[in-house]
Formats: structure tokens, C-alpha cells, sequence
């Protein structure tokens, strides 16, 4: 899921919810979602059970009364919405009504062959933080990426391969001489930092593809979101993959953005291996 670690930096975005701005902003955000096709429906948590595709005008009328804050960031995510649906993925949006602070604003569950999109953003000061992060005329575009990122953990569990490595490549060899409880902690952690890198780079590919004159200023939102990390390799340092990343004739030019970012997720890969071997060398032994 994609952690936010932006700074909080005030500037609370309130509009009355009897307001006739208010009113047009639901009826626009009902209106795209449904020409979307994506399902909308409150639940209280992840694995609650969203409304079909077939049903997405009326669930997204009459099953979630959308806040300010989620209008915002489902308008801005919509293109990419658009998109998912376009190339077939099984996609859900879930809308958290209780209070989720300290959840990622967005983040993607994968239940029964399905991807749920999850907006945690109710008394969540993370989800408007993000958004103020952001410069001034990037909005849309970041807010783009962020999803493209979901679209990618969707993707790789679609493919059955969420947590796996390519083909010649393994973690045997790091995580030998440490107890089996060790290495599953380290190898949990490191599956979803992979995870993370992966969909870091669909979400900047999708940028490159649609937004190329903001490329350079994404990837320096990105940079900035995980430049500070509590631990070295921890689960959403994604730091080599951006490194990578800021060439952009390092994508490949494949059709799919999902192939695109293949060649570069798999560098940063090989690029890993100093790292993550000084990082399991200072657990200490059983």
C-alpha cells in the first residue's frame, strides 16, 4: 500500500456539507465514477463485500456520502480508474465511514480474485497532509501516480506473483544464517520493500506516459516521500528504484506500463544485494 510519510503542513481543506459546492461535487464525483465503472461501497473495513461494476451509478449515489477530502482525491485518481477498467481489472473502491487514523489514505486489498481499493480517510489528517505536500499545479498528477502505484500491486496480484522474485534470484543465500523466525521477518519485510519499488515505478511510468512534462517533478515528490527511512531496507524504502528512475530511457517500451518498469524494478534488484546483506548481518545470531 502506499505509505504516506509527507509532512503535515496545515492548511485543512473544509467545505459546508449543505453547501450547493458541496452538492455538485457529489453529483460530479457520482457522475465520473460511474462512467468509470467502478464500484463504490462503504464498509467498515477492508474485507467488506463492494458493489458490482454493473451497479457502480447507483452505489456511487446512494452506498457512500463522499467527504470533501475523498471527492478530491477520487476525481484526481480518475483517469487511472478510467483506465483499469479499460484493461479489465477486477476493481473495487471501498470507502472506510469510521475514523482510520494513522491508515494509508489510499492503499489496495486484493479479497477472492478482486482488487479493493481503500480510501481510510476519515479523521486521517494523513490523507489531506498528502495532498498539501503536494506543489502547486501537481495535484492531479500526483494524485495519478499514487493510484497507478495501487493499479501495480493490483497487477502483480492478478499475475499471482505479489512477494515474488524473478526467475535466478533468491534471498537463500542472505537470510541462511539466521533463525527461521529471523529470516521470515526479514524476508516479509523485504517482499512488500520490493512490492513497494515495483509500484513506485508503474506509478512513475504512468507519468511518464501522461504527464512527461511533470515527470521530473513527480519523481522528485516521490524522492522527497522516501528519502527519510526508520530502517535501511525497511518496507517502503523504495530509495533504489527512484535512483534508477531518474532516467527515464531506463523504462523499457513495452505496451504495457506494468512491462514497461520490468527491466528497471529488476536492476534495482541486483542493485540490492550490498544492502540487504549489511542489513541481515546485524540481526544477531540465534
Amino acid at each position: 500500500m502506499f505509505d504516506s510519510q509527507a509532512r503535515r503542513i496545515g492548511c485543512e481543506f473544509t467545505v459546508n456539507r449543505g453547501s450547493d459546492m458541496f452538492k455538485r461535487w457529489k453529483m460530479v464525483a457520482a457522475a465520473a465514477l460511474a462512467f468509470a465503472g467502478a464500484a463504490v461501497a462503504g464498509t467498515a473495513g477492508t474485507a467488506g463485500t463492494a458493489a458490482t461494476a454493473g451497479t457502480a451509478a447507483t452505489a456511487a449515489t446512494a452506498a457512500v456520502d463522499l467527504t470533501p477530502t475523498e471527492t478530491q482525491w477520487l476525481l484526481s485518481a480518475m483517469p487511472v480508474l478510467r483506465w483499469a477498467r479499460e484493461q479489465g481489472l477486477p476493481l473495487d473502491i471501498i470507502v472506510q465511514p469510521q475514523p482510520t487514523p494513522g491508515e494509508t489514505p489510499l492503499g489496495l486489498a486484493f479479497i477472492a480474485g478482486r482488487c479493493k481499493l481503500v480510501l481510510s480517510m476519515r479523521g486521517n489528517p494523513d490523507a489531506q497532509a498528502t495532498l498539501d505536500s503536494m506543489p502547486a499545479g501537481l495535484h492531479e498528477a500526483v494524485v495519478e501516480a499514487i493510484a497507478a502505484h495501487e493499479m501495480g500491486h493490483c497487477w502483480r496480484h492478478l499475475q499471482d506473483s505479489w512477494g515474488a522474485l524473478p526467475n535466478g534470484l533468491n534471498d537463500n543465500g542472505v537470510l541462511g544464517r539466521l533463525r527461521p523466525d529471523q529470516a521470515e521477518v526479514l524476508r516479509d519485510m523485504w517482499q512488500t520493500r520490493r512490492e513497494e519499488g515495483f509500484a513506485d515505478l508503474v506509478g512513475l511510468a504512468w507519468t511518464l506516459k501522461h504527464h512527461p512534462e511533470h515527470y521530473a517533478a513527480v519523481h522528485v515528490w516521490y524522492t522527497r516521500l522516501r528519502a527519510v527511512q526508520a530502517l535501511d531496507t525497511g518496507p517502503h524504502d523504495t530509495r533504489v528504484w527512484l535512483r534508477l528512475a531518474a532516467d527515464t530511457l531506463k523504462f523499457s517500451a513495452a505496451a504495457s506500463i506494468f512491462e514497461q518498469v520490468h527491466g528497471l524494478w529488476v536492476a534495482g534488484l541486483l542493485d540490492d544485494a550490498e544492502p540487504t546483506q549489511r542489513v541481515a548481518a546485524l540481526v544477531p545470531p540465534g
